[in-house]
């Protein structure tokens, strides 16, 4: 056990001495900067196309209390929405977008928008490095006499594991830090607007919870999957932008698109406000994304052993 949190630290060591540390940093400062603008943003926008719509039915001479009072109704298609009485789904969408600027509604956005966006190219990129980084610099030379194969090859998920639930508490912490200022600057907007009987509860702290668990566990398995790309191929330039370009230029595949699963993971718990609404497609059932990115944690997890077996037996590593 003294051997396992020796080879951690030296992980966590490497991650802070390679300025790793910076770049991670880096991404949580710049996924929070993108939640809280997104979010400020996105209940602007909302509360703006209610003002608009208000002034419509006052132009109009519509009865705005029996409006506001009766419930909207949805039907038709994702695609092409029939909305009855447009003013009071309008008003429901203003106050669900505010419910960003609170701690909770802040935290579950950007954490929302982090694992489908940020945490499959993050994760991938720090187990790309942790990867080749003993190759790289020799280290692993001495490390396996030392520790031997077992040492290296748990040390090296637990330290994703780590570090990713550290990436995802920073970024839910940060963003409710966001929205302290965020809020004051929104909410001066909508003071004289109707919205003091109507409320929407944003997203429970259990719900902000279990998206903060999802979102570090889709991290943790693009991460074990680019420890095993790293371990197998020693490269970190061409395959990270290789990856990159895929992830976000390739035109979705179909239902087994690592992309579209984890739109289906989350489906039902992420939380998006406004027009942004990530579609799957087939089916919706949310366990077959979940499990399918156990899957690719468990899959590339069991792959490496093997892969630095062999590296440990060949004259050169």
């Amino acid at each position: 056990m003294q051997t396992l949190f020796r080879e951690i630290r030296r992980e966590f060591r490497w991650i802070t001495s390679s300025k790793l540390v910076l770049v991670l940093a880096g991404a949580v400062l710049a996924m929070t900067a993108w939640g809280a603008v997104s979010g400020a943003t996105s209940a602007l926008q909302l509360v703006g196309q209610f003002q608009s719509t208000l002034r419509d039915y006052q132009e109009h001479g519509e009865d705005i209390a029996t409006a506001l009072a009766a419930p909207s109704e949805v039907s038709g298609s994702t695609q092409q929405q029939i909305i009855a009485n447009p003013l009071r789904y309008d008003l429901d969408q203003a106050v669900q977008g505010l419910t960003q600027m609170t701690g909770t509604g802040a935290a579950a956005s950007a954490l929302s928008l982090s694992a489908l966006v940020f945490f499959p190219v993050v994760g991938f990129a720090l187990g790309l490095f942790m990867g080749t980084h003993d190759t790289r610099s020799g280290s692993i030379a001495f490390r396996w006499p030392q520790v031997g194969l077992r040492g290296v090859v748990i040390s090296k998920p637990l330290t994703i594991v780590l570090t990713m639930l550290a990436l995802g508490a920073a970024t839910a912490a940060l963003s409710a830090l966001a929205s302290l200022a965020t809020s004051p600057i929104v909410m001066g907007r909508v003071d004289a607007l109707p919205l003091e009987s109507f409320s929407v509860d944003g997203p429970s702290p259990s719900r902000t919870f279990a998206i903060g668990l999802l979102s570090v566990l889709i991290g943790t398995a693009f991460a074990s999957f680019g420890l095993l790309v790293g371990v197998s191929t020693r490269n970190r330039t061409i395959v990270l932008t290789a990856f990159v370009m895929l992830y976000f230029l390739l035109p979705m595949l179909g239902s087994l698109d690592p992309r579209n699963l984890i739109s289906l993971a989350g489906n039902g718990v992420f939380s998006f406000v406004g027009q942004f609404r990530p579609q799957t497609i087939g089916d919706n059932d949310p366990s077959l994304g979940i499990l399918a990115v156990v899957l690719l944690l468990v899959v590339s997890a069991a792959a490496t052993p093997p892969v630095w077996r062999m590296r440990a037996r060949l004259p050169s590593v």
